[in-house]
């Protein structure tokens, strides 16, 4: 039972700083402002993370956890690369749109900071790029994707589309549903893999 209060604590302690550091900002967020919006002390905090840095990283990697996590388990039930890399546009779109304060600081406070890219890049991202990369090996080699992709270069340039397409979406005023752009970016990226009749 200790294990389950501990964790959910942290959980609070993480759901909190998303609250506060989209709200405020990286830098304007401090570490008695998310334990006060978590119901705990400024100590507690302490105890599950080294720092406000650890904090931001720990968001960021709970995100691509959960985007890899979910990822999977809907691939699995699909067979075809085609279906499997429209499944991954539109959960990607779909997970960025349900949690807009998640994404603007994945979007947006993340990128203030090159150690963090670096250091996210090479453990966190890469894996979902590889996600993208094996549907992408598999369409090029079932004949259901153009044959001279290099499949990593190919998941980057549709990792690189969704990503715009969150940014635009938290920087735009409008009030639309980032999901409802699915269609229209399945469209833009199979065109992009799909052989030339």
């Amino acid at each position: 039972m200790a294990r389950k209060d501990e964790h959910d604590k942290k959980e609070r302690i993480l759901d909190a700083a998303t609250m506060e550091i989209a709200r405020r900002g990286y830098h304007q967020t401090t570490v008695a402002v998310i334990a006060r919006r978590a119901g705990v002390a400024d100590g507690t905090i302490y105890l599950y993370f080294k720092n406000k840095e650890e904090i931001l990283a720990s968001l960021f990697g709970r995100a691509l956890d959960r985007f890899i996590a979910e990822g999977r388990r809907k691939l699995e039930g699909l067979s075809g690369a085609e279906a499997k890399l429209r499944a991954i546009v539109e959960l990607h779109l779909t997970l960025v749109g349900q949690d807009r304060d998640l994404a603007i600081i994945t979007q947006v406070e993340l990128r203030h900071s090159l150690h963090f890219l670096e250091e996210l890049s090479r453990a966190k991202v890469g894996r979902y790029l590889g996600i993208i990369a094996e549907v992408i090996a598999e369409g090029v080699a079932g004949g259901e994707f153009r044959t001279d992709l290099d499949p990593v270069l190919a998941a980057k340039a549709v990792f690189g589309v969704l990503d715009e397409m969150a940014t635009d979406w938290v920087l735009s005023r409008r009030n639309i549903r980032l999901e409802a752009k699915a269609p229209e970016v399945t469209a833009l990226v199979m065109a992009m893999v799909r052989p030339v009749s």
